[in-house]
Parts: C-alpha cells; structure tokens; sequence
C-alpha cells in the first residue's frame, strides 16, 4: 500500500461505520477493530520517505481518543479493552517510531 491508501483507509476507520467512528456511538465492534489492526500492521514507511501530514494526522489520536471513549464502551471488559489499544499503540509506536 502507499500513503494515499493509508490515509483512505484510515479515513474509512474514521468515518461513521468504521471502527473509531462507531466507537465514538459507545459501541466496540471486534470485526471493525480487526480491520483498523490489520491497516496499522499494512503500513511501512521506508527510512528514506517523508510521513505525509494527513497520515500523520489520521494516527496520532487514535490511541487517546480509544483511552477517551473507554468510559463509554461498557460491553468489553476494562483490561481487554486495555491491551487492544495498546496493541494498536504499538503499531503506532512502529510507524511514527519513539524520539
């Protein structure tokens, strides 16, 4: 995949039915989440490639916006929900890479 079909995707991901999106309405959907896990996983930006700005801006609040809607997604208990977002923290991690 390259940056455009990142940022599509993730739009996706955003949008009302995608995970973060439907996330945002207090519902958890597995299958969606899988989808958004399995993008972050697809990403791979060469050492020699510049992040775009809109890629960059579709990553960044996925994990506080996961931490934020916590209170509000009753139906999976707190420490699954934990390490599902730290799963995509650590692809995250990966892309944008520590300082």
């Amino acid at each position: 995949m390259k940056q455009q079909e990142y940022i599509e995707a993730l739009d996706k991901a955003w949008g009302f039915n995608g995970f973060l999106g439907t996330l945002r309405d207090g519902k958890f959907d597995k299958k969606l989440y899988d989808e958004l896990y399995h993008t972050l996983k697809e990403i791979d930006i060469q050492d020699d490639e510049q992040i775009v700005r809109e890629l960059i801006q579709l990553l960044w609040f996925i994990p506080i916006f996961m931490y934020r809607q916590k209170e509000y997604i009753p139906d999976v208990p707190s420490k699954e929900y934990d390490a599902l977002r730290e799963n995509l923290e650590e692809e995250l991690a990966r892309i944008l890479i520590y300082p």
